[in-house]
């Protein structure tokens, strides 16, 4: 059996729907540890695995990326130039509250023992900013977290500050996880290990319809993912040489639920497929 003391820090990349594979990672985990972390960060889409996992809810970030896909109402691309954007966030704010809320109580109280820190991006300039939230705000920052420019409602507020997905300032923060003390860091990604990315249509897009914003933000897309693929340069070479190291559990090729048009079998084949990974992970330790 693994040693559970051996990780200290906890990183969970976002990605929207491609997340359902982490879920898969971090719900077989929970049956097989569990695990405990000093600390754990969630970018984007990863924070609502976070929260799942520290609340000890089993399946339920699949549970509610399924119902989504299939209720046709949070993916519309008849709506992609209203208010809410193609992806419906307060439609999945509606959903998790009535149908899946999250356990705030087992948050707050894990949160005595882990830090557990949400990643937005700072629309004024760009920069990340890392929240810890606690009882009701759980889901103003998962929101916020995942309020991605031209997809959804472009920005949200955070205590009086206006911020956006958290993907576009830090979406792997390992150097935040090293400042905070990590030394030894596990890494659930959503693309296969090594896979670098180019500029994506919508970042372009966002680059003309944000032309006018500060530049720092107008950098973050169209030179995010060159800073992305740095880091995923960085987490291959497995530690620093001075006792930090860190390792990933990611799909071994790029996963079905990466796309607009995605279904709920999508979504449970790349659960499974995160299921299976974190087995096989288990199982070399």
């Amino acid at each position: 059996m693994p040693d559970l003391t051996e990780y200290d820090t906890l990183i969970l990349e976002g990605g929207s729907l491609r997340c359902a594979f982490s879920a898969g990672v971090m719900d077989a985990l929970m049956l097989l540890g569990p695990m405990s972390f000093e600390r754990v960060i969630g970018a984007s889409a990863g924070s609502m695995v976070m929260a799942s996992y520290l609340s000890g809810q089993y399946k339920h970030f699949v549970r509610i990326a399924r119902d989504l896909v299939d209720d046709g109402q949070f993916i519309r691309f008849s709506s992609a130039w209203s208010e809410e954007g193609l992806m419906n966030l307060a439609h999945l704010k509606a959903h998790v509250l009535k149908h899946a809320p999250l356990d705030l109580q087992a948050l707050d109280q894990i949160q005595e023992s882990t830090r557990a820190e949400v990643v937005l991006t700072r629309a004024q300039d760009g920069s990340p900013m890392y929240v810890q939230p606690r009882g009701d705000a759980w889901m103003d920052a998962l929101m916020a977290s995942s309020a991605l420019p031209m997809l959804t409602r472009g920005r949200l507020k955070w205590d009086q500050t206006w911020v956006f997905d958290g993907g576009y300032s830090d979406a792997l923060p390992l150097q935040r996880a090293l400042d905070l003390g990590g030394r030894r860091i596990l890494v659930v990604r959503t693309r296969p290990v090594g896979d670098h990315i180019a500029q994506s249509t919508v970042d372009y897009l966002a680059s003309y319809w944000y032309w006018n914003e500060e530049p720092h933000v107008l950098e973050l897309f169209e030179k995010g993912h060159e800073r992305y693929n740095a880091v995923v340069d960085r987490l291959r070479m497995g530690g620093d040489g001075e006792g930090r190291q860190w390792e990933e559990i990611a799909p071994p090729f790029p996963l079905k639920s990466d796309s607009l048009s995605v279904r709920g079998v999508d979504v449970m084949s790349d659960y499974r497929l995160g299921v299976e990974q974190a087995m096989n992970w288990w199982a070399r330790k």
